[in-house]
């Protein structure tokens, strides 16, 4: 397990440097400097306390500056602890069993994890001519604390790894360093972590038993000798349980406050020797067994998964979800489904040689597979430009075969739908345009000449919404390519799927052939803006940047205040900032009280304009809607 919390001078200096006998060479677990940027300080070997401290203030050992600028000393996070703790069975096999060869496992895993904390998230903030950016400059300063007890005495063996607020520049220049991005990927680094070191300890023959989240005990520690030395996540419990008792949630800030409030003051010194006793006659106490240790031979792994196949499931398991995806996800499948079986370098490597793997952007793959999909998808689209007849001709007034009012949008959308000769076309429109109004002029026009009209949509919801709004026959497109194909089509078919923002591109290229079968046009009507599909890619913008015949609706129409209708456009555009700010305006004209959500994205801003739509009256009279 892995956690983090952000410290100051005062509190580092506390609680490490109290701490003495963790200090000295002669320590059961000495301190030690770790890092690319420790090295290029000259910091290495067992930490002493002035360099400690210096480094904490901000300072080199040469009493350089390694901040980039005068910060508040009591403002300033002097360093980022990232404590590193190993499951309770590893801890009584260390500590209690006292198995070097467990507590040098541990070690390895932690230094792993550094690394690639390291490599991949130690960064800095600079300034360029676009303004300020992050910068990866890949080295730490940190100095690690290996301890052996809880704050009930208990073995627990942990390493405090106190990542100095500093990095250094390719050009030798220091700044501060930025930990978003550590803590951001806390969780993967400490499945690197737990992976690590569950592949050592299978190495010495120990057994792993997988817990849920890439966690895991040792085989042959019962959970009534976990238990007996692990009291103190026993009242975390407790406190929890009676908070809950009260109606509070269980969540995060919960637990974490639970931890804080029951914590007890770590002794300063602990008798190493009077601790081992203590333990064994606990054991003995209450009757329980500590299993034999195994002998020092390799395990052998000839039948555990190679890290190619373990790759292979993971790139299936995330190709099915997202056409792009990170390598983070690649990893993570494999230590939550497979831990200890493989390396972290292993799998790197094997990640590296992958040949279903395209690297897209930096730490991004995409799949041959998923690539050849799309390719796929966009030739039947392009194959059926021009081989379908025109639903009426060229140059045919469409006024005087509907007796609708159609916008210039909505006409427009409405003559290239019934005067294009292109299978598969699309109408392009945010929310509120007018889309169903306009569908329901190219139903009657199509359905006057002949046309077999079939709603389709990729949720059922959709589809029974598009049905009642066009009064047709519907069903979902997972539905549609599940049943048979009909014998021969008697009058020509239109297909018009709603909602094609949300087609995988999986059903969409399997939509294509049966389209392509059943020489049926194809409209997909959606918006390329919002969600996309649960399952991989994203067809209706591909098709598009494709060069799919589409016609715009953009216009707002629902509406009908003009004050929410230019907040709607702007969230259209991407622009939620500048929709609040505006909204905020209004509503504090109006004497009203505006709460902006607190993640200030699309979904949010549109749950807030839903919201205010029953008090649009009072927005009109004020403003003058239209």
């Amino acid at each position: 397990m892995l956690s983090t919390s952000n410290l100051s001078a005062a509190q580092a200096e506390t609680y490490y440097t109290h701490e003495d006998y963790y200090s000295s060479e002669e320590a059961v677990h000495p301190t030690k400097w770790v890092g690319k940027g420790a090295a290029s300080l000259g910091l290495a070997g067992v930490v002493n306390q002035q360099e400690f401290s210096q480094m904490l203030s901000g300072q080199a050992p040469d009493e350089r500056s390694l901040t980039g600028k005068v910060v508040d000393p009591e403002k300033r996070r002097a360093a980022t602890d990232f404590t590193f703790s190993a499951p309770k069975s590893v801890s009584i096999a260390a500590l209690v069993q006292q198995d070097e060869r467990v507590l040098e496992a541990h070690h390895q895993a932690v230094a792993k994890a550094l690394s690639v904390l390291e490599e991949r998230y130690a960064q800095t903030r600079v300034s360029t001519e676009a303004g300020r950016t992050k910068v990866t400059t890949g080295n730490i300063t940190a100095a690690v604390f290996t301890h052996s007890t809880s704050r009930e005495a208990e073995p627990q063996l942990h390493s405090h790894c106190v990542v100095m607020n500093a990095t250094q520049l390719a050009d030798g220049r220091w700044f501060s360093l930025s930990n978003e991005a550590a803590i951001a990927n806390q969780k993967l680094l400490g499945q690197v972590y737990q992976n690590e070191l569950a592949v050592a300890l299978r190495q010495q023959g120990y057994r792993i038993e997988p817990k849920a989240h890439g966690q895991f005990e040792l085989a042959g520690y019962s959970l009534e000798l976990l238990k007996a030395f692990s009291t103190r996540r026993q009242q975390i419990l407790k406190l929890i349980e009676e908070w809950e008792a009260t109606g509070s949630n269980n969540n995060r800030a919960l637990r974490e406050t639970a931890t804080l409030v029951s914590r007890k003051r770590k002794p300063k010194e602990v008798d190493e020797g009077l601790l081992q006793r203590g333990w064994n006659a606990l054991v003995q106490l209450k009757g329980l067994e500590l299993p034999d240790l195994p002998e020092s031979i390799t395990q052998a792994v000839s039948d555990q998964p190679s890290a190619t196949s373990l790759i292979d499931m993971a790139i299936r398991h995330c190709g099915e979800r997202e056409s792009v995806f990170r390598r983070t996800a690649l990893e993570r499948f494999v230590f939550e489904h497979d831990l200890g079986v493989q390396g972290f370098e292993t799998i790197e490597e094997a990640i590296a040689k992958s040949p279903e793997l395209i690297r897209v952007a930096d730490g991004k793959f995409t799949t041959q597979t998923a690539l050849s999909l799309e390719l796929d998808t966009i030739r039947l689209m392009q194959q059926g430009r021009g081989q379908v007849g025109k639903i009426v001709p060229t140059g045919t007034q469409l006024n005087g075969l509907v007796e609708h009012s159609l916008n210039p949008e909505q006409q427009n959308a409405v003559e290239i739908a019934a005067t294009t000769p292109d299978g598969v076309l699309a109408w392009q429109g945010v929310a509120g345009a007018g889309k169903t109004y306009a569908l329901n002029v190219l139903k009657e026009l199509a359905q006057e000449q002949g046309y077999v009209i079939q709603g389709l949509a990729p949720s059922s919801e959709a589809a029974h919404v598009l049905g009642e709004s066009l009064g047709i026959e519907t069903t979902t497109v997972a539905g549609l390519l599940v049943s048979d194909p009909p014998d021969q089509a008697i009058q020509p078919p239109l297909w018009i799927v709603d909602e094609a923002g949300l087609l995988s591109m999986k059903d969409a290229h399997a939509l294509l052939r049966r389209a392509s079968l059943e020489q049926a046009r194809v409209l997909l009507v959606g918006d390329t803006r919002q969600l996309s599909a649960v399952e991989a890619g994203n067809p209706f913008k591909s098709l598009q940047a494709g060069g799919m015949t589409t016609a715009y609706l953009e216009t707002h129409r629902r509406q009908q205040n003009g004050v929410l209708r230019s907040v709607v456009e702007l969230v259209s555009q991407g622009q939620i900032l500048e929709s609040i700010e505006l909204l905020s305006q209004t509503m504090v004209c109006q004497g009203s009280r505006l709460q902006v959500p607190r993640r200030r994205n699309s979904a949010g801003c549109c749950r807030l304009i839903l919201a205010l739509d029953g008090r649009a009256a009072g927005i009109n009279a004020g403003v003058g809607g239209n």
